[in-house]
C-alpha cells in the first residue's frame, strides 16, 4: 500500500467540487495521490467525484483522438475494475493533448500515447520517450528512471532496483549493473560477503581497507591490467624520450 499523502481527500474534494461546479470551467486534468485509487468503492466520496467531474467534462466539450480523428470518452477512468481507475483517459499530462491508446490508420495499428507504470500518467510519444524496463519489461516514461546499466546503459526501473530482480547494485557507489553485465563489472566476496563493484573494490584495496584474501583475488585481473598499461605507458614514455634525445643531438651537430 502507498504511504498515506499529506493532503487529505475529505478537506480536497469540497474544493474540488466548487472548481468544477462554477460555470465555464475549463479544468482538464486532475492527477489523484494513488493511495486514494488503490481501494475504488463505489459508495465512496472519491468515486463520486469522479463521476461528477466527467459529467462535467462530456457538458463542456467531445474529445477526439488527434491522430484518427475517433471521437474518445474524456474524463477518469471510473470503472472500479480497471487497474486504470482514477487516472485521466486518452490525455498526454505533457501537453494536454488527445490521443487513442492504439488507433488504426489505413489499417495499421499504432500507439501514439502510452502509460507509464511507475507515475501512471500518460504521455504521447512527442513529450516523452518511454523505456522498457531490462528486468521486468515494464514501460516507464524519462522522469521515473532513475537507474541504468553502468555497463550497457540499458534502462532498469527503481522497482527491480530496490528489489535486486535481474540486476545488482554496489553497495558502496549505487552503480547498477543488469544480469548479463554482472559478471564483468561487479563480483561478490564470498568470504568477507563484500558485494561491491570492481572499481569500488580496487579502490579498497589501495587504501587498505580491505585486506581479505578472496577480495584480492577477485581483483587480480584489473591489477594485472593496470600494471600492464602502467608498461606501455613507460615504454611509450622512453620512445618519446629517445626521438627527443635524437633531435636535441641533430640541432647540435647543425649549430
Amino acid at each position: 500500500r502507498s504511504p498515506e499523502p499529506q493532503i487529505s481527500c475529505d478537506l480536497v474534494l469540497p474544493i474540488l467540487d466548487s472548481i468544477i461546479e462554477r460555470e465555464g470551467c475549463t479544468l482538464k486534468y486532475l492527477e489523484f495521490p494513488s493511495v486514494w485509487r488503490e481501494e475504488p468503492s463505489a459508495e465512496s466520496e472519491f468515486h463520486a467525484f469522479i463521476l461528477r467531474y466527467n459529467q462535467m467534462r462530456r457538458n463542456l466539450e467531445e474529445i477526439s483522438c488527434l491522430e484518427c480523428n475517433q471521437n474518445r470518452p474524456g474524463g477518469i477512468h471510473d470503472v472500479e475494475s480497471n487497474p486504470d481507475y482514477g487516472t485521466h483517459l486518452h490525455t498526454c499530462y505533457g501537453c494536454m493533448k488527445h490521443y487513442c491508446y492504439r488507433c488504426i490508420i489505413n489499417g495499421e495499428r499504432r500507439s501514439m500515447i502510452s502509460d507509464c507504470h511507475t507515475c501512471d500518467r500518460d504521455y504521447c510519444i512527442d513529450c516523452t520517450k518511454m523505456h522498457t524496463c531490462l528486468s521486468c519489461n515494464g514501460r516507464n516514461c524519462n522522469d521515473c528512471y532513475e537507474y541504468e546499466c553502468h555497463i550497457c546503459n540499458e534502462k532498469i526501473c527503481s522497482e527491480c532496483v530496490e528489489k535486486g530482480d535481474g540486476c545488482y547494485q554496489c553497495e558502496d557507489c549505487d552503480k547498477v549493473f543488469c544480469d548479463q553485465c554482472e559478471e564483468t563489472g561487479m563480483s561478490h566476496c564470498l568470504v568477507c560477503n563484500d558485494r561491491c563493484c570492481d572499481d569500488c573494490r580496487l579502490q579498497k584495496f589501495r587504501q587498505r581497507e580491505r585486506d581479505c584474501a578472496e577480495c584480492i583475488r577477485l581483483i587480480a585481473p584489473l591489477l594485472v591490467g593496470e600494471c600492464t598499461r602502467l608498461y606501455e605507458e613507460i615504454e611509450e614514455l622512453k620512445a618519446k624520450n629517445k626521438e627527443l634525445v635524437r633531435e636535441n643531438k641533430e640541432l647540435k651537430s647543425r649549430n
